[in-house]
């Protein structure tokens, strides 16, 4: 699904929903994580972006509003080699889905999940919950830098 305007206004109020204030801060966050959409984000970078914009800001106050946008399913998180990493994720309709992630800049691209009948039919008297396919790899911009 492509992210657009209306689902950062469903995320907006979700969270409303949720009784969790809208500041500035977490408006700023969600903004950034908006505009990088494609990507996994290292909470590193998520946390300079925002404590230029808020000295005030710690990185504990960055990561615990990470994990309450995630439960709120309006992040995922994955933990990369060099850190963990947040991508803005609002697909409420389809929360099971499948990933190419680029495991250099974190870039995201969707993909078809795989059919779960034929999971299903390997898992006989099996109970599947949710599914999550993901393929890791190097997406084609860092192959051809690296290939330099």
């Amino acid at each position: 699904m492509v992210q657009t305007e209306e689902t950062y206004n469903q995320a907006i109020e979700l969270l409303k929903n949720d009784n969790v204030r809208i500041t500035k801060q977490r408006t700023s966050m969600l903004d950034y994580l908006f505009n990088k959409r494609d990507y996994y984000v290292p909470i590193t970078e998520i946390d300079h972006k925002l404590r230029q914009e808020y000295s005030r800001m710690s990185y504990e106050t960055v990561y615990r509003n990470v994990e309450m946008l995630e439960e709120l399913h309006v992040v995922e998180t994955r933990m990369f080699n060099n850190g963990l990493r947040a991508k803005y994720q609002c697909d409420f309709d389809n929360l099971n889905h499948s990933h190419f992630i680029c495991e250099n800049c974190g870039r995201v691209v969707e993909l078809a999940a795989p059919a779960i009948k034929e999971v299903e039919k390997k898992l006989p008297n099996f109970q599947i919950d949710s599914q999550h396919y993901e393929v890791m790899g190097l997406c084609d911009k860092c192959l051809k830098q690296q290939n330099k």
